[in-house]
């Protein structure tokens, strides 16, 4: 059993075929990320078979999915600005030399800095503020909840910097 869930984290880290070990994003985030979604689908697929087979359902499974939810899209908006497939228009960036291009390319990355920096700052309070209430069913810190707001915007500041620094190199 642990030598399937080591190949299918190992499966998560490869794309198209490649590996690329250096990349944070494929050594932390993703293989996180798919044993979230593996963890939710089976205990999902538990809560269902107590729920409607054993007339008896589980307290916790419902509370557990929605913070596993929470990490993995938090941690897919990193994955998703390291792969660049957040939503942009184009039109006037697709007319501009390439100079002009790099330019804004750059401007662009400095302002999601900002941003995340500033829902960092913003999510600290969140985070300590919380440590003393406990969700209902499980009694987990609602901090571990929201710790994932900091660590995704630190890792998408960290990922905006090295696109920065790339851009400038090249």
């Amino acid at each position: 059993m642990l030598s399937v869930i080591k190949k299918f984290i190992k499966s998560s880290q490869t794309e198209n075929g490649k590996n690329n070990d250096s990349d944070l994003v494929n050594l932390i985030f993703k293989p996180i990320i798919s044993s979230l979604f593996l963890l939710m689908i089976l205990i999902t697929f538990t809560q269902v078979i107590f729920r409607y087979i054993l007339n008896s359902a589980l307290p916790w499974a419902g509370e557990i999915t929605i913070f596993f939810f929470i990490w993995v899209i938090f941690l897919g908006a990193a994955i998703t600005l390291h792969k660049g497939l957040h939503i942009g228009v184009d039109i006037i960036t697709t007319q501009l030399t390439n100079k002009k291009k790099k330019s804004i390319y750059i401007f662009t990355n400095f302002l999601i800095i900002i941003f995340c920096l500033l829902i960092f700052i913003g999510s600290i309070p969140l985070v300590i503020d919380n440590y003393t209430q406990r969700s209902p069913a499980l009694e987990i810190r609602l901090t571990f909840v929201y710790l994932s707001i900091p660590f995704s915007m630190a890792a998408m500041i960290w990922i905006s910097i090295k696109k920065v620094l790339d851009e400038v190199k090249k």
